[in-house]
Order: structure tokens, then C-alpha cells, then sequence
């Protein structure tokens, strides 16, 4: 009985010494939640999360600075398409139609 009366002896110090560390865990947080508030601390947490995200794209930007020049020049000719198109028919459209007039003759 005396080895069980010493296990129960060492997890109840483990129980006390888990809750005293929950305790103080929680009694930080509390005061942090008085302090800020909820939407204080969602605002610290979303501007933290942008902060690595900016910092990451930052540091893929300096290591492969190609695929961001690649991935930019791609987007300019995506939004400057029919513009383009437009471009392309305009010098080609003499050449086109005589085309068409040799394939009708």
C-alpha cells in the first residue's frame, strides 16, 4: 500500500504543478484581455501575420528576382491584351484581306 500511496502522492504534485502552470498561463491572458480587449489582440495577431507574410515575399523576391520580373511583365501583357489585339489586327488587317481576295479569285 505504502507504493501506492506514494504514486498517488506524486501525481497529485503533477496535477498541482500542471494547474499552477494552466493558473498562471491563464491569469497572464486575462490581463492581457483587460488590457486590450478581444479585437485588440485579433488586430496584433492579423498585422503579426502580415508582417511574416510581407517579410516572406520579400525574401522570395531577392532570392529569384527573374520569376518576379517573368510574373510582372506576364501580368502587364494580361491586362494590356486586347489592346494588343487590337494593335495586331490594325497592322495585319491590309495583309489579311488580301488574302482573302487571292482565295476568292
Amino acid at each position: 500500500m505504502g507504493n501506492l500511496a506514494s504514486r498517488v502522492e506524486a501525481d497529485r504534485a503533477a496535477r498541482d504543478a500542471a494547474r499552477a502552470a494552466f493558473d498562471e498561463h491563464y491569469g497572464v491572458l486575462k490581463a492581457d484581455i483587460e488590457e486590450r480587449g478581444i479585437a485588440g489582440r485579433i488586430v496584433d495577431e492579423a498585422m503579426d501575420q502580415a508582417k511574416d507574410m510581407f517579410d516572406e515575399a520579400v525574401a522570395v523576391a531577392e532570392t529569384h528576382p527573374g520569376v518576379i520580373g517573368g510574373t510582372i511583365a506576364a501580368l502587364v501583357l494580361w491586362m494590356l491584351r486586347n489592346p494588343i489585339i487590337a494593335w495586331i489586327e490594325k497592322m495585319l488587317g491590309p495583309v489579311v484581306e488580301k488574302l482573302e481576295e487571292q482565295d476568292r479569285d
